[in-house]
């Protein structure tokens, strides 16, 4: 496959903005004749290989495991120890990982939960119940994991935020999608991400995101910084670059700030 700053198929495609950031990044890659198929599924081995280029630098949780129908030479193989690794994927009984069974909606979304540590801090049957008309047709194993996954509004629903579609195969476009919620890049509108609490703070900025850890990043003049959910200036907008909070840290460009925030 081949990268590419535009693709023959995605012109109309709800998920282009996200298309085009993840493959200017080269976290998903094009075919030769400058198609992205938008619409084909993926399967386990290129899911481990684009959480790999994403998400580089996960830490270790578990001890490495031969996979019987993943020889060394396999393309994926490295991709697929790490997913292994940092708890993104796991195997089958027997040995197996099953490198080209297809990626399900709900087994895409838990596998992110999982890999990043995600937690709900509600019930999570309430936060299914309160986001999905289809709630019921999640998975047991899953409950736990999309529910903290939709508190981080990393899931996106295309084209009804309330319908949640789990046990769909995943398409590459809506890999795409997932990629960019992860990464804070916000190509995604947001009625298709269910878990958004919105708020009315009057028009003021040049752009803005969600708020994570009760903080929203804002634009003015291509500078960066963070409101409250008043719209009260926390941190004023002084930075070049400035990336959404996680665990009390915020990453600017050449600097890295604490805040405690309650």
């Amino acid at each position: 496959m081949v990268n590419s700053p535009l693709f023959s198929d995605i012109q109309n495609h709800w998920a282009k903005a996200s298309i085009l950031a993840a493959s200017q990044r080269n976290i998903l890659r094009g075919y030769p004749d400058e198609t992205f198929r938008p619409n084909a599924p993926v399967n386990r081995a290129e899911f481990a290989a684009i959480i790999a280029t994403a998400l580089p630098k996960q830490p270790v949780s578990r001890p490495p495991i031969t996979f019987t129908d993943v020889p060394a030479s396999h393309w994926a193989a490295k991709a697929i120890a790490q997913a292994y690794q940092t708890n993104f994927l796991s195997g089958y009984p027997n040995g197996l990982f099953k490198p080209t069974e297809i990626m399900l909606r709900v087994q895409a979304f838990a596998a992110v939960a999982s890999g990043l540590k995600y937690q709900a801090t509600a019930d999570p049957a309430s936060i299914l119940k309160k986001n999905y008309d289809d709630f019921a047709q999640i998975p047991n194993y899953a409950i736990n994991a999309i529910a903290a996954a939709t508190e981080k509004a990393i899931v996106v629903n295309y084209p009804d935020i309330r319908r949640l579609q789990p046990n769909q195969n995943i398409t590459r476009g809506e890999i795409a999608a997932l990629v960019c919620r992860i990464l804070g890049i916000q190509t995604v509108p947001y009625n298709y991400i269910p878990g958004i609490e919105l708020f009315v703070i009057p028009p003021k900025f040049d752009a803005a995101d969600t708020f994570t850890a009760e903080l929203a990043r804002v634009q003015i003049n291509n500078q960066w910084g963070y409101i409250d959910k008043t719209g009260k200036y926390i941190i004023p907008p002084e930075f070049d670059e400035a990336h959404p909070f996680a665990a009390g840290l915020v990453l600017v460009k050449d600097n890295i700030i604490k805040s405690s925030i309650t």
